[in-house]
């Protein structure tokens, strides 16, 4: 669940998978359900990365009941986990700043905020961001301003509503003033 130092979400070793939006897909019925998704897919792999749930055999429902069990037996500790790591919790906590770690939703690339605030062409609360790749459009200046520096094509200024931290965009962590 985590990536370079940043962690996302926690889950048992080696259980953990990141994951495009389009290969994620909502399942609201049972687990007979989700056996028969499971196996009238595909198999698609991808090199470097190894499935870790395909069909859910015998063994596996006995310990998916296992669990649930223990979820039922527990439900104070699961209720106060889930709102202590939901997204939701972490809207009115958490506000983007400088070192921020931070997914540019345009070109998927991870990027580090460096800047905060208005700029000389435009009004609002504008993101300067250093990304990972030169895949950016100038090293922290624009025109005759610099808001941050970077390395050439490391650097892009973006509205906050371009960005998502932790699955939340951007927009709302931030203070429109």
């Amino acid at each position: 669940g985590s990536v370079g130092g940043v962690q996302y979400f926690s889950c048992s070793p080696r259980y953990g998978i990141f994951a495009p939006p389009s290969r994620v897909q909502r399942v609201t019925d049972s687990l007979d359900t989700l056996s028969e998704i499971s196996s009238n897919k595909q198999n698609h792999s991808y090199p470097g990365f190894r499935r870790s749930f395909s069909t859910t055999s015998a063994s596996s429902q006995k310990e998916i009941n296992r669990r649930n069990a223990f979820a039922k037996s527990k439900p104070a500790l699961r209720r106060s986990w889930s709102s202590a790591t939901s997204a939701g919790s972490l809207e009115g906590s958490v506000k983007l700043h400088e070192g921020s770690q931070v997914l540019l939703t345009s070109s998927n690339e991870m990027g580090t905020v460096r800047y905060v605030g208005p700029t000389d062409f435009a009004s609002g609360i504008w993101l300067g961001l250093e990304l990972r790749s030169a895949k950016g459009r100038n090293d922290g200046a624009v025109g005759d301003t610099r808001y941050f520096t970077c390395k050439p094509n490391h650097g892009v200024l973006v509205r906050p509503s371009r960005v998502t931290y932790r699955g939340i965009n951007g927009s709302k962590l931030v203070d429109e003033n």
